[in-house]
């Protein structure tokens, strides 16, 4: 007999002796088979009224409910849908209306279901109570249970309870706490010795009052009978790719050829009854069991378009593949599996992937589990991991198969043809920033395999290497953020020094501010050359650490191409600009002295030929000009002066 015949068995029974409980997990459909199967079997005998316990917080509360779902229900068998809202809504107007009498405002405080003829029967049709959601009330389940069995014992109504049992016995479950004993040497005791610490864990029951039952207790009084729901998943997962609204029509059918492997996701594993990942009395930790959550697949699917659509544009073949990981970890995640730890995502990783198999690395970005993990979305980082991936698609030779790839997954054959030719390429600054990331990693997992490379690394030359990278980068300097594998602070015992100080050389230049200064000083000089004074509506509100003597120049010059118009704005921008600038603690000081001065060097030669040509006006903003410039200058060095006088 399946779920769905064990509900019309109990809501046909002439009398019930108590409630049936339906349980099962989270999201496994136990709202849908009331709401579609059940009511549409018994809508020739029956009227079947589903009450939400989730969030309830008093007994009133539960009754108002029930009254509510009973309203809703007569009304829409009289015809008289809404009927309810509209009086609700008439009732509070006339309490408001002060110049009414007494007696009619006081009718308008009446309670509208007052006027109901509430019973187990509606209409000739036996009426089945539905409590939904018992374990997401706030009041206590065995609270709850003594509400509901009135409805039950002496009511006489058929109702049903529906719950995840397991979240209520968690509840009843012992709580662990963690104590700390700490040993303390004798004062008698002539030797000094390092203070000792134990730390345990110790279960502590629940604490009832005298006179309280439990759950179990409290259950064997009310439930007639436990019905576990077992799914007809295959129905279930036709139905929501059938029911879900798509944004295209090539998402759709591709959804609809998957049914097959997502239905994967859903087969029964060997712990179906068991209670996993929680620890024993005994602290033994059991195995994570498989979650069934039917709302997780639904979020899944609507949330892959995003992904699909990058995948459909690269031209990838394999997305089904994306899709059953991307599929797995959503679930996994929603069912607090898949997690950021110490690690990152190494050890939760394994535990996706032991619970559903189709999950696997190559089929997941990084930038994605982020998504999923701290919900944020991260585009470049994508586009990035695409082009690793077809870099190895492409990699032929040795070397570049050693470049981008883990060490671990590169036969040894490879490695002993390819690793000198990869290693000259890494002191030549060949590398970009991910590479060399990748090679830090690869030469500790190496390391920790106990593999020896065929050849030693200088580390030395691979700092230079890295250096004459960057050094190309400041000539270039990419538009965007420059991308590479952030390896965290806390993974840093895994590394040795020569390796650590290696990736630090590049997290450094990359995730400080000392590339926002690179891009911001070649925008200010090449501003400055194509719109002289027009070049501050860009730069004003840019950040800078140094005004040197390559940027003194371009100045010079764009203030001689203006007008005496642009002379004059191009003072007050400059001075207002580089007064902020100037006092950053990121400033040059030494670099920036040499360049201010140089700049009123080159503005003095500039009055000089105004001066020639009788341009008086230019020669006066150009006065203003080298003014400006002098008390900046006289701001720093007047500092200078005081920290010298203070050592």
């Amino acid at each position: 007999m399946n779920t769905i015949d064990e509900l019309l068995y109990y809501c046909r029974e002439i009398e019930p002796v108590g409630a049936l409980l339906l349980t099962g997990e989270w999201g496994c459909g136990k709202t849908y088979l009331i709401e579609h199967e059940l009511k549409d079997a018994l809508k020739d005998e029956a009227v079947v009224l589903r009450v939400t316990l989730f969030g309830i917080s008093s007994p009133e509360e539960i009754h108002n409910a029930v009254k509510n779902a009973w309203i809703q229900e007569y009304c829409k068998v009289k015809g008289i849908d809404g009927v309810t809202k509209k009086v609700a809504e008439v009732k509070e107007i006339i309490k408001k209306l002060a110049f009414l009498p007494e007696k009619v405002r006081g009718i308008a405080s009446t309670d509208v279901t007052a006027f109901f003829p509430f019973s187990k029967k509606m209409e000739d049709k036996s009426v089945i109570l539905v409590f939904d959601d018992l374990e997401r009330c706030r009041m206590s389940s065995v609270d709850v249970l003594g509400i509901i069995n009135d409805y039950c014992e002496n009511q006489k109504y058929h109702t049903i309870i529906v719950a995840n049992q397991e979240k209520i016995i968690t509840k009843q479950e012992s709580t662990q706490i963690t104590a700390e004993i700490q040993f303390v040497s004798s004062k008698k005791s002539k030797v000094e010795s390092n203070e000792k610490k134990a730390t345990l864990t110790i279960n502590m029951p629940p604490q009832m009052e005298q006179g309280e039952i439990s759950y179990t207790e409290i259950k064997e009084k009310i439930i007639q009978r436990t019905v576990q729901y077992l799914p007809d998943y295959p129905e279930i997962v036709h139905a929501i790719i059938k029911g879900m609204k798509y944004k295209d029509s090539e998402y759709n059918a591709f959804v609809e050829r998957c049914e097959e492997g997502l239905l994967e996701l859903f087969a029964p594993d060997r712990n179906t009854f068991g209670y996993g990942g929680k620890q024993t009395e005994k602290g033994m930790e059991q195995p994570w069991r498989r979650t069934h959550n039917i709302r997780s697949l639904k979020c899944a699917i609507s949330d892959f378009y995003r992904v699909y659509s990058i995948l459909y544009d690269n031209e990838f073949e394999d997305i089904a593949d994306w899709f059953y990981s991307f599929a797995a970890y959503v679930i996994s995640y929603k069912a607090d599996i898949a997690k950021d730890g110490h690690y990152g995502t190494l050890f939760s990783d394994g535990e996706v992937r032991k619970l559903y198999p189709v999950f696997q690395e190559q089929y997941m970005f990084s930038a994605v589990k982020q998504w999923i993990l701290h919900g944020v979305w991260n585009g470049d980082a994508i586009s990035h991991e695409i082009e690793i991936i077809k870099k190895r698609k492409e990699a032929q030779k040795p070397c570049e198969i050693i470049k981008v790839n883990r060490i671990m997954d590169v036969d040894e054959e490879i490695i002993d043809k390819g690793f000198g030719d990869f290693l000259n390429s890494a002191y030549e600054g060949s590398l970009t920033l991910d590479d060399y990331v990748l090679f830090i990693e690869n030469s500790s997992w190496a390391r920790y395999y106990g593999y020896s490379f065929p050849v030693e690394i200088d580390w030395d030359k691979v700092q230079g290497g890295v250096g004459k990278r960057i050094e190309s980068l400041k000539e270039v300097l990419p538009e965007g953020q420059i991308l590479f594998h952030v390896i965290r602070d806390d993974n840093k015992e895994h590394f040795t020094d020569e390796e650590w100080g290696t990736y630090k050389l590049i997290s450094d230049f990359a995730l400080s501010d000392g590339l926002m200064f690179f891009k911001n000083r070649k925008l200010y000089i090449g501003k400055m050359k194509e719109f002289a004074s027009s070049s501050f509506v860009i730069i004003q509100n840019k950040r800078f650490n140094i005004f040197d003597e390559e940027m003194a120049i371009v100045t010079a010059q764009a203030f001689a191409q203006d007008n005496n118009t642009g002379k004059k704005l191009f003072v007050h921008y400059f001075k207002d600009m580089w007064k902020c600038n100037i006092e950053s603690s990121d400033i040059q000081i030494e670099e920036s002295l040499k360049g201010f001065s140089k700049l009123r060097d080159l503005l003095k030669e500039q009055i000089q030929d105004s001066q020639m040509k009788k341009k008086t006006f230019a020669v006066l903003h150009t006065e203003g000009f080298i003014q400006a410039v002098e008390e900046l200058i006289a701001s720093k060095c007047t500092e200078k002066d005081q920290e010298l006088s203070n050592r």
